[in-house]
């Protein structure tokens, strides 16, 4: 079962799951997981690391995956490094593709802060919806 971000939420720093991760609210920071799923509303402003990454939101920073998938209404604002990607028809991307992850040369093994920290605090209304704006 997948460990589950709100739209109800927003987390400033590090994000670890062992497993997979939702999230439909925003991040502020890194986030790590087997497999990371960023829903529509969802913004993520860091590096987005796992084995297999879907975005349907926003990420203002990097994504660091084996499997990567831009749906539709994905906003990618920095680069992807991949080893295999789809893009839907629609999704946005402002940055390099580099499909090298996993040679020697890429960034693949970077491995995860020590102590991870985070803050998590509701959302005020009428802020962080996640709508991009191209």
């Amino acid at each position: 079962m997948a460990s589950v971000i709100s739209k109800a939420l927003k987390i400033t720093g590090q994000l670890e799951s062992t497993e997979d991760i939702q999230i439909d609210g925003q991040i502020d920071g890194d986030v790590r997981g087997v497999g990371v799923k960023i829903g529509q509303n969802a913004r993520v402003k860091g590096t987005v690391y796992g084995d297999e990454v879907e975005l349907a939101g926003t990420i203002e920073g990097r994504i660091e995956s084996k499997k990567v998938t831009l749906g539709g209404t994905a906003r990618m604002t920095g680069d992807v490094w991949f080893q295999d990607i789809k893009i839907d028809s629609g999704a946005y991307i402002n940055g390099n593709l580099k499909p090298d992850l996993g040679k020697q040369d890429a960034k693949a093994d970077i491995k995860p802060v020590a102590k991870p920290t985070a803050t998590v605090s509701p959302l005020s209304a009428g802020l962080g919806n996640g709508t991009a704006h191209a």
